[in-house]
């Protein structure tokens, strides 16, 4: 009898084991990268009515963001703090932070907020990205000064920091069309196209205080960029090794009692 692909988890750190009764091998050490990206993009808000917000500060109906953002490939966005508005929020500057993912399926990741804006701190919200193109780009094996803008993935070979066309690894990472340009749609300012991370309709926005039914749209690297500033490598939870090495215990006594 051969059992393969016994156990597979995956999420860009793919901890794969596979098990032969002919030949059992031992899993290999796993292991999770930590990303850091600097980013820019846009924030699109509408009201509980579903109604634009023309933030007359900023320009109009899309407030540029940037900010850093920490991506674990295990689990998701860990980490970020937005300076949401460059300047003010409705003259007021606000901020958004302690991003983390809350479930990821597939490419969806649905992530908690905090926000913070008038005087009204640690707002609960929340939000939805389709993460196919960043999925896909971690899937090249990202490094430091890589550029993910839109759909495409720039590698900065020789550290200038100009992404010329001899640079790019790909101009198909999958990235989803935000929904943000649904509601942009017809107002006569350019749409975002692709991006990395692209916020869903399934988004919420705030779930309790004085702006619950308020929804903010975060499209990270749409029509903008996601540069890679540190990968770091850390070692899978010994539980998870722990798990592994009592699978295949449980395949010897499996064996013994078949013989």
């Amino acid at each position: 009898m051969k059992v393969a692909s016994f156990f597979t988890k995956r999420g860009m750190a793919t901890l794969a084991t596979i098990f032969t009764v002919a030949g059992v091998s031992l899993p290999s050490v796993a292991s999770a990268s930590i990303i850091t990206f600097d980013f820019t993009g846009r924030l699109t808000v509408i009201d509980p009515n579903g109604n634009l917000f023309n933030n007359i500060n900023n320009g109009g109906w899309q407030t540029p963001i940037a900010a850093t953002l920490t991506y674990d490939t295990n689990i998701g966005v860990t980490s970020s703090t937005l300076n949401v508005s460059i300047g003010d929020w409705f003259g007021v500057p606000a901020y958004v932070h302690d991003i983390t993912t809350s479930s990821m399926t597939g490419n969806i990741i649905d992530a908690q907020y905090l926000g913070d804006w008038n005087g009204n701190n640690n707002m609960p919200a929340h939000v939805q990205w389709d993460a196919t193109g960043l999925i896909n780009a971690i899937g090249y094996g990202l490094q430091v000064g890589d550029k993910l803008s839109g759909n495409s993935l720039y590698r900065d070979y020789n550290h200038d920091h100009v992404y010329d066309p001899s640079e790019l690894l790909t101009a198909n990472l999958g990235s989803a069309t935000p929904y943000s340009d649904t509601l942009i749609s017809g107002l006569g300012i350019p749409l975002q196209g692709y991006a990395p991370l692209a916020a869903t309709s399934a988004s919420q926005g705030f779930t309790a205080g004085p702006f619950t039914g308020v929804v903010a749209y975060f499209d990270i690297g749409s029509g903008n960029s996601m540069y890679v500033t540190s990968v770091s490598t850390v070692p899978v939870p010994a539980a998870v090794w722990l798990f592994g090495s009592g699978l295949l215990g449980l395949i010897g006594v499996a064996r013994r009692k078949a013989s």
